[in-house]
């Protein structure tokens, strides 16, 4: 099975898990009111920024050390050596969640947060305990057992908010119904893991010490990444409420570009660190250039047409009640084109990986400045505005962090930005976009119809003006926007 057959496969699974939680929250939003569906959101934003950090980076070291042990005993033993890591990390995880309860009840606006936190402890425990199933099926070779598991997942939650739903569970009961799911597939993912190792070998820690402290720099970025994609909703939490939450949460969405996104570090990072190690920097920056040019042509139209159309697709995707979700989620869109820097591949490959960490860091730390800050400068008098304020601040912040890295990438690549970026193509791509968006909004505007209907059409007026004007501007930009579509398609001979 070829590379970008393997991204491809992997990168599928993920979607079908991010999907999931697009399609659970749209059931759930349609289940409670919205200070219990802000208190699920609570609780399950809580476990879930938290797991990254009892992870620890084994999952993503794993990646790095699994292929360099020799098949057979040695692979079996570092499984059983990550297991065991994480469930003894996994348990420290349930017993501060457990802890840290009763002191969260007046966030969580109930008399004991314990009661809704409890039915959730076995789906952290499992995410943490079966944390590195998945990265060790993909260094096993076996990619498509490592996407079904994801998939098997995302069915499961699925069908549980679809119980929810139908059958009108209450918070608790849902997150019983999740955490059953979390354990089964923690369950099968280790049955397959077992079986795709040839066993399940003997335990053994030796040699422990060096797979932790290969993964506890991974562990600290994966750690500060996880709680400053929290802070700005925790901020909205404690200032707020679980209502406005519940609006914030739905809104702060990331759109998934994860598909592309993974083919490109894939093929970056090996290719870049053969050009840094041979001091070929100039080339390296070409190789940037390129990848930021590709991605533009895929993510600036997604964006603004997402703007533009924002109050459709929250129609569609939530009920009446979070209408004005569709602000949090246009504010969130502006950092949708920092996607297209994908610096990270490349400071790894030039061997300054911290720097991330560092940008990560401050990242954290002006997020939740911001955030504080601007929600009580709107309250009491601007207290429609402040919803925004946290949404805002994310925005903020994560654009002067990636202004950061990539200025700071330029000097070590002894290239101006002018040269290391590719704004020609930059300017022409987002030009066609705004005006392919604008109009496919005229279009539609103020039609009476369902927002379905609205969306229908909107696409099939911003597709063939996109094209048009991409293809008459600028051929080549059109030519390798096709030749990407081919090449994430493309099925390859095995080597």
């Amino acid at each position: 099975m070829g590379l970008s057959r393997q991204v491809a496969i992997v990168a599928a699974g993920r979607v079908a898990a991010t999907s999931s939680i697009f399609i659970v929250n749209a059931l759930l939003a349609r289940t409670w009111p919205l200070a219990d569906f802000g208190r699920f959101s609570a609780v399950w934003i809580l476990g879930n920024t938290l797991a990254p950090v009892f992870l620890m980076g084994v999952p993503t070291a794993l990646l790095y050390v699994f292929p360099r042990r020799a098949p057979g005993a040695e692979r079996r033993t570092l499984v059983w050596q990550s297991t065991v890591v994480l469930c003894i990390s996994g348990c420290l995880l349930v017993a501060l969640l457990w802890a840290v309860g009763r002191p969260l009840s007046r966030w969580f606006s109930v008399s004991d947060a314990v009661d809704l936190i409890v039915p959730f402890l076995p789906y952290v425990f499992s995410i943490v305990a079966a944390g590195h199933v998945e990265a060790s099926l993909v260094a096993s070779g076996r990619p498509t057992w490592q996407a079904g598991l994801s998939l098997a997942g995302a069915v499961g939650l699925i069908a549980v908010a679809g119980f929810a739903h139908g059958g009108r569970w209450g918070v608790g009961e849902t997150l019983w119904g999740l955490s059953a799911v979390g354990v089964l597939r923690g369950g099968l993912g280790w049955l397959l893991l077992v079986a795709g190792i040839g066993g399940a070998g003997r335990l053994s820690m030796a040699g422990v010490g060096s797979l932790l402290g290969y993964a506890s720099r991974i562990g600290l970025s994966d750690a500060v990444g996880s709680l400053s994609r929290a802070v700005d909703r925790m901020v909205v939490l404690g200032f707020l409420g679980t209502a406005d939450l519940a609006l914030y949460h739905v809104g702060a969405i990331e759109v998934p570009v994860s598909l592309m996104l993974a083919a490109v570090v894939t093929v970056l990072v090996p290719e870049v660190s053969r050009l840094s190690a041979a001091g070929r920097l100039e080339e390296v920056g070409e190789l940037f250039r390129g990848a930021v040019g590709r991605l533009a042509l895929f993510i600036l139209p997604l964006c603004c047409f997402l703007f533009v159309h924002a109050g459709a697709v929250i129609e569609v995707y939530l009920p009446g009640a979070f209408s004005r979700t569709d602000e949090v989620f246009r504010i969130f869109l502006l950092a949708l084109p920092l996607r297209c820097a994908v610096y990270n591949p490349v400071l790894v490959g030039t061997g300054r990986a911290n720097w991330a960490l560092y940008g990560s860091v401050g990242d954290l730390c002006v997020n939740a400045a911001l955030s504080v800050l601007l929600v009580r400068f709107l309250l009491p008098d601007h207290a429609q505005w402040a919803l925004l304020g946290p949404a805002a601040a994310t925005v903020l912040a994560t654009w002067g962090q990636v202004a950061v890295l990539v200025t700071l990438l330029s000097r070590s690549l002894q290239q101006p930005l002018n040269t290391l970026l590719p704004w020609g193509r930059l300017g022409r791509v987002g030009l066609v976009s705004i005006v392919a968006s604008i109009a496919s909004g005229w279009a539609i505007f103020d039609w009476q119809t369902g927002p379905g209907l609205r969306l229908v059409v909107a696409t099939a007026v911003f597709a063939p003006v996109a094209a048009i004007l991409l293809r008459t501007w600028h051929r080549p930009d059109w030519d390798e926007l096709l030749g990407m579509g081919r090449a994430m398609t493309r099925r390859e001979a095995t080597p």
